[in-house]
C-alpha cells in the first residue's frame, strides 16, 4: 500500500490483542460462540485522544 505517504508508516505501527481461538459453549440446543479480538495502532491512539479533546472543548 504505496500511495506516496511512505513517512506516515509509523501509524500503523500497532498491536492486536485477544483470543486466537473462539471460546465455544454448546448447550445442546443451542452453541454459541464467543470471541474478542483488539487491533491498536498509533492512528487509533491519536484518534481517540483528539475526540477526548474535542469533547470536552463542547
Amino acid at each position: 500500500m504505496h500511495h506516496g505517504i511512505d513517512f506516515l508508516w509509523w501509524l500503523s505501527y500497532g498491536e492486536e490483542f485477544g483470543f486466537t481461538s473462539p471460546i465455544v459453549l454448546d448447550l445442546s440446543i443451542i452453541k454459541l460462540t464467543f470471541g474478542l479480538q483488539l487491533k491498536i495502532n498509533i492512528a487509533s491512539i491519536i484518534g481517540v485522544a483528539i475526540a477526548i479533546f474535542i469533547y470536552r472543548k463542547v
